[in-house]
Protein backbone atom coordinates (compact mmCIF):
# COMPACT_ATOMS: atom_id res chain seq x y z
CA UNK A 1 0.00 0.00 0.00
CA UNK A 2 1.07 3.13 -1.11
CA UNK A 3 1.57 6.36 2.05
CA UNK A 4 -1.50 8.66 2.54
CA UNK A 5 0.51 11.44 0.77
CA UNK A 6 1.56 8.84 -1.77
CA UNK A 7 -1.79 7.89 -2.98
CA UNK A 8 -2.95 11.65 -2.48
CA UNK A 9 -0.24 12.95 -5.14
CA UNK A 10 -0.42 9.75 -7.58
CA UNK A 11 -4.80 10.18 -7.68
CA UNK A 12 -4.77 13.72 -8.04
CA UNK A 13 -2.62 13.58 -11.15
CA UNK A 14 -4.86 10.36 -12.37
CA UNK A 15 -7.85 11.99 -11.80
CA UNK A 16 -6.59 15.24 -13.41
CA UNK A 17 -6.32 13.66 -16.47
CA UNK A 18 -9.72 11.64 -16.55
CA UNK A 19 -11.85 14.64 -15.58
CA UNK A 20 -12.24 18.31 -16.22
CA UNK A 21 -8.98 19.52 -14.72
CA UNK A 22 -6.24 18.64 -16.98
CA UNK A 23 -5.42 21.65 -19.24
CA UNK A 24 -9.07 23.02 -19.12
CA UNK A 25 -8.96 26.63 -19.44
CA UNK A 26 -10.04 27.89 -15.37
CA UNK A 27 -12.55 25.26 -14.69
CA UNK A 28 -12.47 22.70 -12.23
CA UNK A 29 -9.83 21.85 -9.71
CA UNK A 30 -7.31 18.70 -8.58
CA UNK A 31 -9.71 16.69 -6.62
CA UNK A 32 -8.44 15.01 -3.22
CA UNK A 33 -8.67 10.83 -3.38
CA UNK A 34 -9.72 8.39 -0.78
CA UNK A 35 -6.57 6.84 0.87
CA UNK A 36 -5.03 4.98 3.61
CA UNK A 37 -4.35 6.74 6.78
CA UNK A 38 -1.06 6.44 8.20
CA UNK A 39 -0.42 6.35 12.11
CA UNK A 40 -0.24 10.02 13.92
CA UNK A 41 3.55 9.44 14.46
CA UNK A 42 3.80 9.41 10.64
CA UNK A 43 1.99 12.81 10.04
CA UNK A 44 4.16 16.41 10.62
CA UNK A 45 1.79 18.76 12.49
CA UNK A 46 2.59 21.29 9.74
CA UNK A 47 3.59 21.07 6.93
CA UNK A 48 4.57 23.13 3.53
CA UNK A 49 2.93 20.94 0.69
CA UNK A 50 3.69 21.82 -3.17
CA UNK A 51 2.12 19.50 -6.01
CA UNK A 52 3.83 19.95 -9.17
CA UNK A 53 1.48 18.11 -12.29
CA UNK A 54 2.75 18.12 -15.93
CA UNK A 55 0.43 16.33 -18.90
CA UNK A 56 -1.35 16.85 -22.19
CA UNK A 57 -3.73 14.72 -24.14
CA UNK A 58 -5.91 14.06 -26.84
CA UNK A 59 -9.38 14.43 -28.15
CA UNK A 60 -9.95 17.06 -27.29
CA UNK A 61 -6.14 18.01 -27.48
CA UNK A 62 -4.89 19.64 -24.15
CA UNK A 63 -1.52 20.23 -21.64
CA UNK A 64 -1.12 21.77 -19.04
CA UNK A 65 1.63 22.54 -15.70
CA UNK A 66 0.08 22.89 -12.41
CA UNK A 67 1.25 24.02 -8.69
CA UNK A 68 -0.07 23.76 -5.70
CA UNK A 69 0.71 25.18 -2.61
CA UNK A 70 -0.62 24.52 0.69
CA UNK A 71 0.61 25.13 4.41
CA UNK A 72 -1.21 21.96 5.61
CA UNK A 73 -2.24 22.04 9.69
CA UNK A 74 -3.20 18.57 11.12
CA UNK A 75 -6.71 18.91 13.07
CA UNK A 76 -6.18 16.54 15.72
CA UNK A 77 -4.30 13.91 17.48
CA UNK A 78 -7.18 10.58 17.62
CA UNK A 79 -5.92 7.51 16.30
CA UNK A 80 -9.88 6.38 15.45
CA UNK A 81 -9.76 5.76 11.87
CA UNK A 82 -12.68 8.44 11.29
CA UNK A 83 -10.21 11.19 12.86
CA UNK A 84 -6.73 10.58 12.16
CA UNK A 85 -6.20 11.73 8.80
CA UNK A 86 -7.57 15.74 9.56
CA UNK A 87 -6.42 18.67 8.07
CA UNK A 88 -6.20 21.95 7.26
CA UNK A 89 -4.52 23.34 4.35
CA UNK A 90 -4.15 27.35 3.26
CA UNK A 91 -2.53 28.53 0.05
CA UNK A 92 -3.02 28.60 -3.80
CA UNK A 93 -2.42 27.39 -7.20
CA UNK A 94 -0.99 28.40 -10.73
CA UNK A 95 -1.77 26.98 -13.65
CA UNK A 96 -0.04 27.76 -17.22
CA UNK A 97 -0.35 26.26 -20.55
CA UNK A 98 -0.19 27.36 -24.48
CA UNK A 99 -3.61 29.49 -24.13
CA UNK A 100 -3.50 31.15 -20.48
CA UNK A 101 -2.01 31.80 -16.96
CA UNK A 102 -4.89 31.16 -13.74
CA UNK A 103 -3.49 32.16 -10.21
CA UNK A 104 -5.85 32.01 -7.14
CA UNK A 105 -6.10 31.29 -3.19
CA UNK A 106 -7.62 27.96 -2.32
CA UNK A 107 -8.36 26.60 1.42
CA UNK A 108 -8.73 22.02 1.42
CA UNK A 109 -10.02 21.42 4.72
CA UNK A 110 -10.64 17.37 6.07
CA UNK A 111 -12.69 17.52 9.15
CA UNK A 112 -13.11 14.05 8.90
CA UNK A 113 -11.29 10.97 6.91
CA UNK A 114 -14.31 10.16 4.77
CA UNK A 115 -15.22 13.99 3.88
CA UNK A 116 -13.05 16.10 2.04
CA UNK A 117 -14.11 19.60 0.90
CA UNK A 118 -12.19 22.40 -1.08
CA UNK A 119 -12.69 25.90 -2.24
CA UNK A 120 -11.02 28.41 -4.92
CA UNK A 121 -10.98 31.33 -6.43
CA UNK A 122 -8.42 32.39 -9.56
CA UNK A 123 -7.98 35.04 -12.09
CA UNK A 124 -6.91 33.85 -15.17
CA UNK A 125 -5.56 35.46 -18.82
CA UNK A 126 -6.18 34.02 -21.85
CA UNK A 127 -3.31 34.99 -24.81
CA UNK A 128 -5.55 34.36 -27.90
CA UNK A 129 -3.03 31.40 -28.80
CA UNK A 130 -3.63 27.93 -29.63
CA UNK A 131 -7.06 28.34 -31.04
CA UNK A 132 -8.24 30.08 -27.50
CA UNK A 133 -10.26 31.97 -26.52
CA UNK A 134 -13.48 31.49 -28.87
CA UNK A 135 -17.09 32.35 -27.89
CA UNK A 136 -20.13 31.87 -29.25
CA UNK A 137 -23.82 33.12 -28.89
CA UNK A 138 -25.78 30.26 -28.03
CA UNK A 139 -25.58 26.97 -26.89
CA UNK A 140 -27.06 26.13 -30.32
CA UNK A 141 -23.92 26.84 -32.41
CA UNK A 142 -21.88 24.61 -33.58
CA UNK A 143 -18.43 24.27 -31.73
CA UNK A 144 -16.69 20.91 -33.00
CA UNK A 145 -13.45 20.59 -33.92
CA UNK A 146 -13.73 21.47 -37.32
CA UNK A 147 -15.40 24.68 -36.74
CA UNK A 148 -12.72 25.83 -33.97
CA UNK A 149 -10.12 25.13 -36.67
CA UNK A 150 -11.78 27.41 -38.97
CA UNK A 151 -12.35 30.12 -36.31
CA UNK A 152 -8.41 29.82 -35.92
CA UNK A 153 -7.85 30.46 -39.31
CA UNK A 154 -9.68 33.20 -39.36
CA UNK A 155 -8.56 34.73 -36.72
CA UNK A 156 -11.54 34.74 -34.42
CA UNK A 157 -9.61 33.49 -31.37
CA UNK A 158 -8.81 36.46 -28.99
CA UNK A 159 -6.92 37.03 -25.28
CA UNK A 160 -9.93 38.16 -22.37
CA UNK A 161 -9.59 38.30 -19.10
CA UNK A 162 -11.75 36.67 -16.08
CA UNK A 163 -12.65 34.80 -13.29
CA UNK A 164 -13.60 31.59 -11.88
CA UNK A 165 -15.32 30.13 -8.48
CA UNK A 166 -15.40 26.39 -7.16
CA UNK A 167 -16.72 24.65 -4.71
CA UNK A 168 -15.66 21.04 -4.44
CA UNK A 169 -17.42 18.46 -1.54
CA UNK A 170 -15.87 14.80 -1.61
CA UNK A 171 -17.19 11.81 -0.21
CA UNK A 172 -14.22 8.82 -0.04
CA UNK A 173 -13.25 6.01 1.93
CA UNK A 174 -11.13 2.64 1.88
CA UNK A 175 -11.35 -0.68 2.44
CA UNK A 176 -8.13 -2.82 2.20
CA UNK A 177 -6.68 -1.66 -1.50
CA UNK A 178 -10.06 -0.62 -3.31
CA UNK A 179 -10.81 2.90 -2.43
CA UNK A 180 -14.08 5.03 -3.85
CA UNK A 181 -14.73 8.49 -4.03
CA UNK A 182 -17.49 10.73 -5.54
CA UNK A 183 -16.49 14.15 -6.55
CA UNK A 184 -19.74 16.71 -7.02
CA UNK A 185 -17.96 20.15 -7.90
CA UNK A 186 -19.81 23.32 -8.44
CA UNK A 187 -17.92 25.79 -10.83
CA UNK A 188 -19.05 29.90 -11.58
CA UNK A 189 -17.61 31.78 -14.35
CA UNK A 190 -17.27 35.28 -15.00
CA UNK A 191 -15.84 35.84 -18.30
CA UNK A 192 -15.18 39.13 -20.48
CA UNK A 193 -16.73 38.24 -23.80
CA UNK A 194 -16.61 39.60 -27.19
CA UNK A 195 -19.45 41.20 -28.60
CA UNK A 196 -22.64 40.23 -27.91
CA UNK A 197 -21.30 36.17 -27.32
CA UNK A 198 -22.82 34.70 -24.27
CA UNK A 199 -21.02 31.33 -24.24
CA UNK A 200 -16.94 29.93 -24.65
CA UNK A 201 -15.70 26.86 -25.19
CA UNK A 202 -13.69 25.10 -22.48
CA UNK A 203 -10.96 22.23 -23.78
CA UNK A 204 -11.16 19.99 -20.35
CA UNK A 205 -14.68 20.29 -19.82
CA UNK A 206 -15.02 19.84 -23.60
CA UNK A 207 -17.84 21.98 -24.04
CA UNK A 208 -19.61 25.41 -24.22
CA UNK A 209 -19.84 27.17 -20.72
CA UNK A 210 -21.89 30.52 -19.76
CA UNK A 211 -19.91 33.39 -19.97
CA UNK A 212 -21.04 34.24 -16.84
CA UNK A 213 -23.28 31.11 -15.21
CA UNK A 214 -22.32 27.79 -13.52
CA UNK A 215 -21.37 24.17 -14.21
CA UNK A 216 -21.52 21.07 -12.15
CA UNK A 217 -19.23 18.02 -12.40
CA UNK A 218 -20.11 14.61 -10.77
CA UNK A 219 -17.01 12.54 -10.73
CA UNK A 220 -17.19 8.55 -9.06
CA UNK A 221 -13.76 6.67 -9.11
CA UNK A 222 -13.04 3.55 -7.97
CA UNK A 223 -8.94 2.33 -7.93
CA UNK A 224 -7.21 -0.50 -6.62
CA UNK A 225 -3.65 -0.10 -4.84
CA UNK A 226 -1.16 -3.08 -5.88
CA UNK A 227 2.31 -1.74 -4.50
CA UNK A 228 3.45 0.72 -6.67
CA UNK A 229 0.84 0.40 -9.22
CA UNK A 230 -2.62 1.70 -9.49
CA UNK A 231 -5.49 0.31 -11.44
CA UNK A 232 -9.09 2.40 -11.56
CA UNK A 233 -11.93 3.32 -13.01
CA UNK A 234 -12.95 6.80 -13.60
CA UNK A 235 -16.64 7.69 -14.45
CA UNK A 236 -17.46 11.79 -15.11
CA UNK A 237 -20.83 13.96 -16.21
CA UNK A 238 -20.66 17.20 -16.64
CA UNK A 239 -23.70 19.87 -16.89
CA UNK A 240 -23.60 23.50 -18.05
CA UNK A 241 -26.37 25.69 -17.01
CA UNK A 242 -27.65 28.27 -19.46
CA UNK A 243 -30.20 30.97 -18.94
CA UNK A 244 -32.46 32.49 -21.66
CA UNK A 245 -29.86 35.57 -22.48
CA UNK A 246 -27.67 32.48 -23.46
CA UNK A 247 -29.81 31.65 -26.36
CA UNK A 248 -30.79 33.90 -29.49
CA UNK A 249 -34.76 35.01 -29.45
CA UNK A 250 -37.07 32.44 -30.35
CA UNK A 251 -34.65 29.91 -29.50
CA UNK A 252 -35.68 26.77 -28.08
CA UNK A 253 -34.03 26.50 -24.44
CA UNK A 254 -34.53 22.93 -23.77
CA UNK A 255 -33.05 22.29 -27.22
CA UNK A 256 -29.49 22.89 -26.22
CA UNK A 257 -27.47 19.30 -25.74
CA UNK A 258 -24.33 20.05 -24.50
CA UNK A 259 -23.97 18.08 -21.43
CA UNK A 260 -21.28 15.06 -21.67
CA UNK A 261 -20.26 11.82 -19.89
CA UNK A 262 -16.98 10.38 -20.31
CA UNK A 263 -16.05 6.64 -18.82
CA UNK A 264 -12.65 4.63 -18.95
CA UNK A 265 -9.32 3.46 -16.90
CA UNK A 266 -6.68 4.73 -15.78
CA UNK A 267 -2.60 2.89 -14.44
CA UNK A 268 -0.45 4.77 -12.97
CA UNK A 269 3.36 3.76 -11.26
CA UNK A 270 5.09 5.81 -8.34
CA UNK A 271 8.85 4.85 -9.08
CA UNK A 272 9.62 5.70 -5.28
CA UNK A 273 7.96 6.70 -1.82
CA UNK A 274 10.06 9.29 -0.16
CA UNK A 275 7.78 10.39 2.81
CA UNK A 276 7.55 13.71 3.47
CA UNK A 277 10.53 15.06 1.97
CA UNK A 278 11.51 17.79 -0.70
CA UNK A 279 10.88 15.44 -3.85
CA UNK A 280 9.01 12.59 -3.27
CA UNK A 281 6.52 10.35 -4.68
CA UNK A 282 7.54 11.00 -8.52
CA UNK A 283 4.15 9.12 -10.46
CA UNK A 284 3.60 8.53 -14.15
CA UNK A 285 -0.07 7.73 -15.38
CA UNK A 286 -1.96 7.74 -18.55
CA UNK A 287 -5.73 7.46 -18.70
CA UNK A 288 -8.13 6.79 -21.54
CA UNK A 289 -12.41 7.52 -21.18
CA UNK A 290 -14.47 7.04 -23.17
CA UNK A 291 -17.41 9.48 -24.54
CA UNK A 292 -20.61 7.79 -23.71
CA UNK A 293 -22.28 11.13 -24.13
CA UNK A 294 -21.01 13.93 -26.63
CA UNK A 295 -22.38 16.08 -28.85
CA UNK A 296 -19.68 15.31 -31.39
CA UNK A 297 -16.96 12.61 -30.16
CA UNK A 298 -20.00 9.96 -29.20
CA UNK A 299 -19.92 8.59 -33.43
CA UNK A 300 -21.67 12.21 -34.20
CA UNK A 301 -18.24 13.82 -36.19
CA UNK A 302 -15.69 11.34 -34.05
CA UNK A 303 -15.85 7.76 -33.72
CA UNK A 304 -16.67 6.93 -29.87
CA UNK A 305 -14.45 4.17 -30.16
CA UNK A 306 -11.59 6.97 -29.83
CA UNK A 307 -11.22 7.67 -26.25
CA UNK A 308 -9.33 11.01 -24.61
CA UNK A 309 -5.89 9.71 -23.97
CA UNK A 310 -3.76 11.36 -21.69
CA UNK A 311 -0.53 11.42 -20.32
CA UNK A 312 1.28 13.12 -17.19
CA UNK A 313 3.87 13.13 -14.69
CA UNK A 314 3.20 14.39 -10.63
CA UNK A 315 5.60 14.31 -7.65
CA UNK A 316 5.12 16.11 -4.20
CA UNK A 317 7.74 18.02 -2.12
CA UNK A 318 7.10 18.58 1.28
CA UNK A 319 8.81 20.91 3.90
CA UNK A 320 8.10 20.48 7.46
CA UNK A 321 8.37 22.97 9.97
Amino acid sequence: MPSSASARTLLCGLLLLGSNSLAEGPTGDTPEVPRAAPPLSGMPARRLNLDHFVGGGVNPTVAEYKVRISDTRRLGQSEELLWRDTFLGLGGQVRLNPCYAAVGPMVNWQPIAVFNLKALVDAYGFFGTAGMLQSFRSPLDEYSDAVQRANTASQQTYGTLGWHAMLQPTLQAQVGPIALQNVVTLDYFNMRLRGDDTLWYDAGPDTLLPGRGLMLTEEVNLVYFAGPLTLGATFRYLLPFYDEENFRPGEDVKAANNANMRLGALVAYTFKDGGYSSFNHPTAFLTATWHVRHRYRAGQETSQAIPFVGLGFAFQQDFVF
